[in-house]
């Protein structure tokens, strides 16, 4: 069949070459081995009788074409990697594509020589293209991701570090002896600055690593490595809770805030206090505060980051896990300024902080162990 599809299309020019639809994500293990075994074969003896087109499926323009060409070819698996021949022929996973690309392309190329090119596919329809890749993407935020980014999110909001530093944040209010109103202006912006920073460092730390020079290996090894630390991370965890339980002091718990960073996040605190009025004030504070107690909560981000881009999430689909993360992030916080404002005394409040600590211990270290099992095991 290769060699008469060789002899017909000696003749055919550019415009009448079959068109392979290469679907793809950066750093998929299966794409690279299409790119590594498969697409060379394709090249060498189809070389001037195809063209390919290669879409990146983290691109959510991609995904209205993904499913058209699914509607049109009644094929609904959403393997990693997909190839479509010619516009007709639907193939999804690298074992399809090893076994049939090559025999596809031939019979694409006896179709059009025995009709004289009747045969070439009309160009694929796309309309309805935008609700069905909205849906689309949906479906790729699939129940598992979304479940690890909410957990990790309401787990991150719930660590010491970030309680501690609000109820601190709130003492410097009840010092100054600030008013109602103040007090929520205050917090309202703190908060919300806590919540764009730290979206912000998120889609900064994607943007960057998806950069990064041979991203496929770079992910991989930074997926093991990030593994193997949330082992040690779970263990630390479940220790500061026994330790906690038993002694109830705060210099028994080992993964907290560093000593030298509570110093320069309380200096910053102090330094802003009443700078650029209430708003104002309350942004500068939320955002320096973020980004310093970072150190702490960043282990619980980076490795729900990580596992987003194991899933080869689309860039819509990240935005919304992102935020779906960062709100849970802030609620807490939003919860204990409420309680706070309605006129719970800070001495209530770091009473339920610390009687709680050893439960969120736990969920943080049950949040770590899952977390390496995730990153660990192939996809």
């Amino acid at each position: 069949m290769v060699l008469a599809a060789f002899s017909v299309c000696a003749e055919q020019g550019a415009e009448n070459r079959v068109r392979i639809d290469f679907f793809y994500s950066p750093g998929c293990a299966e794409c690279e081995r299409v790119k590594k075994d498969v697409l060379p074969q394709l090249a060498a003896r189809f070389a001037d009788s195809c063209e390919i087109f290669r879409h990146d499926l983290t691109v959510a323009e991609t995904i209205p074409l993904l499913v058209a060409y699914q509607d049109k070819c009644g094929n609904t698996d959403n393997g990693s990697v997909s190839l479509v021949v010619d516009q007709a022929v639907f193939l999804s996973g690298y074992a399809a594509a090893a076994t049939g690309l090559l025999d596809q392309v031939s019979a694409a190329l006896l179709r059009r020589s025995q009709n004289d090119n009747e045969n070439i596919p009309a160009e694929v329809p796309l309309a309805q293209g935008n609700a069905e890749a909205a849906e689309a993407v949906r479906k790729r935020a699939s129940t598992l991701t979304f479940s690890v980014v909410a957990a990790g999110g309401l787990l991150d909001g719930f660590n010491p570090c970030a309680i501690s530093t609000l109820i601190f944040f709130m003492s410097l209010l009840v010092v100054t002896k600030a008013s109602r109103r103040t007090r929520m202006l205050v917090g309202v912006s703190f908060i919300s600055a806590s919540f764009l920073v730290y979206t912000g460092l998120g889609l900064g730390f994607l943007y960057a690593f998806r950069r990064a020079p041979n991203f496929a290996l770079t992910k991989k090894i930074v997926e093991v490595v990030l593994g193997l630390c949330m082992i040690p991370l779970a263990a630390l965890s479940f220790r500061d809770a026994f330790r906690f339980r038993r002694s109830q002091r705060p210099d028994d718990v080992t993964l907290q805030i560093p000593k030298k960073t509570k110093a320069r996040i309380n200096r910053f605190m102090n330094s802003r206090l009443g700078w650029g009025g209430p708003v104002l004030g309350g942004l500068v504070k939320g955002a320096g505060v973020t980004v310093l107690e970072s150190v702490c909560t960043g282990q619980s981000y980076v490795p729900v980051l990580m596992y987003m881009l194991k899933r080869n999430c689309a860039d819509l689909c990240i935005w919304m896990l992102l935020i779906i993360y960062n709100l849970l992030f802030i609620f807490p916080l939003a919860v204990v300024f409420v309680c706070f404002h309605r006129g719970m005394e800070l001495k209530s409040l770091i009473q339920w902080s610390r009687k709680n600590l050893v439960v969120v211990k736990i969920l943080l270290g049950a949040f770590f162990a899952a977390m390496a099992l995730l990153l660990l095991w192939p996809k």
